[in-house]
């Protein structure tokens, strides 16, 4: 994170603890992926909604993109908490940039499963927990995060084939891959994947009015007031980020600790925009 430099008198404490000041539970502008801090929007509802839908309906195989630092992974998570584990068995590679024999690996071992030395044998495995899974009735997800980092087709078309554990009337795994916007255009040079994809949803950036409702939902998470940041603040912040959710926490974030440092009772828009300079 870029240091916020010293304020116009010359001073600067770093070792300032922002959450003390402001009265706060927990640093509200993190950039993790923590289902705390989601905050529902129009786009974000709407690819919540069809990704709960395409999981409910077990479709096979959802895509969720979104340009860079527009909350796809929170989303994910927001996704993955919303799912009761006496209903789901879900299994999460965070890091797909595997040959497909290793991806295949890490997909059982994220299922809490052995592994096996053969393909053959990682399959039955496999293939053994999602009818298993299925005759309890649970439904079983894999989720696949950051998946335009897989540089192997071969490793897309293993995912693929796991789609063809089925029953008679419906899918025995539902895969939901997420990436920025380029997986979409790698998805559809694979046509034999492309056409498995039921359910697809995108994420960009938020528009201004979502841009205050994001960080009112995130700092009324961690404390009741509601004036730590200006409007005229948030306009600076949206202009600044151009609405995209990563580029805001880091905005939101160094003011917060900036105000501290400067004894300020509120974060306004002279601020922000000096905050802003230095991002």
């Amino acid at each position: 994170m870029t240091a916020y430099p010293p304020s116009d008198d010359g001073t600067m404490n770093s070792e300032v603890d922002y959450t003390i000041y402001w009265g706060l539970r927990a640093l509200p502008f993190d950039n993790v992926p923590d289902p705390r801090f989601y905050v529902p929007c129009s786009q974000h509802d709407t690819a919540h909604k069809w990704l709960s839908y395409g999981i409910q309906t077990r479709k096979g195989m959802l895509l969720l993109t979104g340009d860079i630092g527009c909350g796809k992974t929170l989303l994910g998570r927001r996704l993955i908490v919303g799912l009761s584990p006496a209903l789901y068995d879900v299994a999460l590679v965070a890091n797909p940039a595997l040959s497909p024999s290793e991806l295949l690996d890490e997909v059982l071992s994220q299922f809490g499963l052995d592994l096996m030395r053969s393909k053959a044998g990682r399959l039955q495995t496999l293939n053994g927990r999602l009818q298993s899974n299925a005759q309890r009735g649970i439904s079983s997800v894999l989720v696949v995060d950051e998946a335009q980092a897989i540089v192997n087709v071969k490793a897309f078309e293993e995912l693929r084939l796991l789609t063809n554990f089925q029953l008679n009337d419906r899918f025995l795994l539902t895969v939901v891959l997420i990436g920025q916007p380029e997986l979409r255009h790698r998805i559809a040079a694979i046509p034999q994947l492309n056409q498995r994809i039921a359910v697809r949803a995108h994420l960009g950036p938020f528009t201004a009015e979502e841009t205050t409702s994001y960080i009112t939902a995130r700092m009324g998470a961690v404390t009741h007031r509601t004036d730590v940041f200006t409007k005229e603040a948030v306009s600076v912040i949206f202009e600044q980020s151009k609405g995209i959710g990563r580029l805001i926490n880091g905005h939101c974030d160094q003011c917060l600790f900036a105000g501290a440092t400067e004894n300020v009772s509120q974060i306004d828009d002279r601020l922000a925009q000096r905050v802003g300079q230095f991002i």
